[in-house]
């Protein structure tokens, strides 16, 4: 009964943010901004004679589009996707993962979290925050790091239990429109290409429905069919095309709707692509030298370092702060000598990548290791294999930024933007205040700059 009576007060309260949401003042601002984020649409895709994507080199040829932007380290979804619209990178924002590395105590075993809310993982400032606030009408479709956020009119958040968080108006209009068959979680349990698609029928309504003035767009599946297959496979080219069909149903709708004209549509992704065929186990190599202990089923029992993957980066641990010095140089003379790892980084580097002191962040490690080309790490700490060699190409993200392959796509097309400007690179902090600019707002804390250039 006790649970049943927390479950009720909580649901209560998310009920109550997102009435306040729904219920909130609006102006009557007719500048609109759709933010389309494509997850893992690599830069050099975007004039790739094997990509079919007509609508967006459509929306290129027609705004200003950039040779490649800059992602945040670590090149991963849920960190960029706070980098874009807050305009700072993880650094300030506090978002390193997908999700949270939870450390219960000295010596046990750090694991990651991502069913959380997006007050546990940052509170800085983001665009939606100041477009609410202005009297803006904002929405999100699949946007991580915006659970239980209550800055959103709308929203279909990115995460874990996205239908019971979604707001119950929209969360009651998915099912009359016959994309769920009811309020539940299981009602979304499809594939990727299913996801997609439900996810653009619900960014269209929204579109039709209520034309917010701010409406951030995730798609996800082009990630997912790159993990599987591989950049530049023929599933991931499938993916990208239709990525660029689900593109051409937010243009049709904003034509239908009259807006068209009165919209600017950004086409981003948060990282690149990496193809890999070898596997690194950071932690089977501290278990072999007794830094790291496991069952007898190779999970992680207890150590004093170890090791969490983001992909093509690594963030090594010290888990017991009375002996923090002396583990982190063993680990680091191991990791110096072992096959994949191209650079580590410490704490005097960090800055130089927009990430914080671990001092500052108890997320960020005291060291980071980065991949080399091929190469990709994992969590695993069983058996006795520190590289395991895949018996097909595999895609990963999550290196350093100033890794050529993780960079990423950037397009802005429509009201605002003028045409035919090619840029060489842009910086992803500074989609955020590019995008305030075009809604009339400002988003003082942002590091990005307003690109001037392209706008009129």
């Amino acid at each position: 009964m006790k649970f049943i009576r927390i479950l009720i007060c909580t649901s209560l309260f998310i009920y109550a943010g997102f009435l306040n949401a729904e219920n909130s003042e609006t102006t009557d601002n007719e500048n609109y901004v759709i933010i389309i984020s494509i997850d893992g649409f690599p830069a050099d895709a975007l004039w790739d004679e094997r990509v079919p994507i007509p609508t967006i080199r459509d929306l290129a040829e027609n705004g200003s589009w950039s040779t490649a932007m800059i992602p945040s380290t670590p090149t991963v979804t849920w960190p960029n996707h706070q980098s874009l619209v807050t305009g700072v990178h993880p650094g300030k924002h506090g978002v390193l993962t997908n999700g949270i590395f939870v450390r219960p105590g000295p010596g046990e075993p750090i694991w990651r979290d991502n069913d959380v809310d997006r007050d546990q993982l940052s509170d800085y400032p983001t665009l939606y925050d100041v477009a609410y606030h202005a009297g803006l009408r904002t929405a999100e479709v699949n946007w991580p790091v915006t659970r239980s956020t209550d800055t959103f009119h709308d929203t279909f958040p990115d995460a874990v239990d996205p239908v019971t968080h979604t707001n119950p108006q929209l969360r009651s209009e998915m099912v009359q429109m016959g994309l769920l068959a009811d309020e539940t979680e299981s009602a979304f349990q499809v594939g990727g290409v299913s996801r997609d698609f439900v996810r653009t029928k619900v960014a269209t309504h929204l579109i039709r429905s209520r034309t917010p003035n701010l409406l951030l767009f995730h798609l996800l599946n082009v990630d997912s069919s790159h993990h599987q297959h591989g950049k530049q496979s023929n599933p991931g080219n499938t993916a990208l095309a239709y990525a660029d069909a689900n593109v051409r149903m937010i243009v049709d709708a904003l034509n239908e709707t009259g807006v068209l004209d009165q919209t600017t549509i950004f086409i981003v992704s948060d990282h690149g692509f990496m193809n890999v065929n070898r596997r690194i186990q950071p932690n089977v190599l501290l278990k072999q030298h007794g830094l790291l202990q496991t069952d007898g089923n190779g999970t992680i029992e207890s150590g004093r370092v170890q090791v969490l993957s983001n992909g093509g980066t690594a963030m090594v641990f010290s888990a017991n702060p009375e002996t923090r010095e002396e583990d982190i140089q063993k680990a680091r003379s191991l990791f110096e000598e072992m096959e994949g790892v191209d650079r580590i980084l410490d704490p005097s580097q960090y800055a130089e990548f927009g990430l914080p002191d671990p001092n500052d962040n108890p997320n960020m490690g005291d060291l980071v290791l980065n991949a080399a080309d091929g190469y990709s790490f994992t969590n695993g700490a069983g058996g006795d294999q520190v590289i395991v060699e895949l018996d097909r190409t595999a895609g990963t993200h999550g290196y350093l930024n100033d890794i050529e392959k993780m960079k990423t796509v950037f397009v802005a097309s429509g009201r605002g933007i003028q045409s035919g400007v090619e840029l060489e690179l842009v910086d992803n902090r500074s989609v955020a205040p590019t995008a305030a600019r075009l809604l009339n707002v400002e988003l003082d804390q942002a590091d990005g700059e307003i690109l001037e250039m392209i706008l009129y």
